[in-house]
C-alpha cells in the first residue's frame, strides 16, 4: 500500500501544476463558478427541504443587520470547518501539523513537506464537500424548523465554496493510480512515473 512520504519515491517526475499564486484568472473563475453553484445549491436545497419537510411553511427570513451579522458569522465559521476537515485529513495521513491561510479570494489548508498518494489526496481533496454536505442533508431531515433557513445556506455555500477542490480533484482522476500530489496550500502539483 502506497503511504504519503515527505521523500518522493525514485523515478517520479512533475506531471502539471495548479498554481493560484501565479494565475489571477483561474482564481477569478473559480469564484464567479463559485457565486453561481452556491445560487443553484441554495435554490435546490429550499426545493429539496419544501419537500422534505412539508410541515415548514415560510423558508424565508426577514432580513435585519443582526441576520446579516449572523451570516456573515456563519460564513466565517463555515471556512473555518471547511479548511479544517481538510487539516484533519492531511493531519491523519502525515501525522504532521498542516498550515492554514487566507489569501484575499481564497483560504486553504495544505502540507508543503508531504507527498500524498492519489487515493490519500482525493478522500482530503472531497472530504470537506462529502462530510459537510452529508451532515447538512442529515440536519435538514432531522433538525428542528428554525435551523432550516441556516443549514440551507451554509450547505450551499460550502458546496460553492468547494469548486477549488472539484477542479483539483477533477485533475487528480487524469493521474495514475500510484501518482502523488504534494499541496503547499497555494500551488498543488502532480507527481507520476514517466
Amino acid at each position: 500500500m502506497i503511504t504519503s512520504t515527505q521523500t518522493l519515491p525514485a523515478g517520479y517526475v512533475q506531471s502539471a501544476e495548479i498554481n493560484l499564486k501565479k494565475d489571477k484568472r483561474l482564481i477569478i473563475l473559480l469564484n464567479i463558478v463559485a457565486f453561481f453553484i452556491f445560487i443553484l445549491m441554495f435554490y435546490l436545497l429550499s426545493g429539496f427541504t419544501a419537500l422534505v419537510r412539508p410541515d415548514i411553511k415560510n423558508f424565508s427570513a426577514t432580513i435585519t443587520i443582526w441576520n446579516m451579522l449572523s451570516l456573515l458569522g456563519l460564513t466565517v465559521l463555515m471556512l473555518i470547518i471547511h479548511e479544517g476537515i481538510h487539516g484533519v485529513f492531511f493531519w491523519i495521513f502525515s501525522r504532521s501539523m498542516p498550515v492554514f491561510a487566507l489569501r484575499p479570494l481564497y483560504a486553504y489548508a495544505g502540507a508543503p513537506a508531504w507527498f500524498f498518494p492519489k487515493r490519500q489526496y482525493a478522500i482530503t481533496t472531497l472530504g470537506p464537500l462529502v462530510g459537510i454536505g452529508a451532515a447538512g442533508l442529515l440536519l435538514l431531515l432531522l433538525a428542528p424548523i428554525n435551523w432550516a433557513i441556516m443549514t440551507v445556506f451554509l450547505v450551499a455555500l460550502n458546496t460553492g465554496g468547494a469548486m477549488g477542490d472539484l477542479f483539483v480533484f477533477i485533475r487528480l482522476l487524469k493521474c495514475a493510480p500510484t501518482s502523488f500530489a504534494n499541496d503547499t496550500g497555494d500551488i498543488v502539483t502532480f507527481f507520476e512515473r514517466p
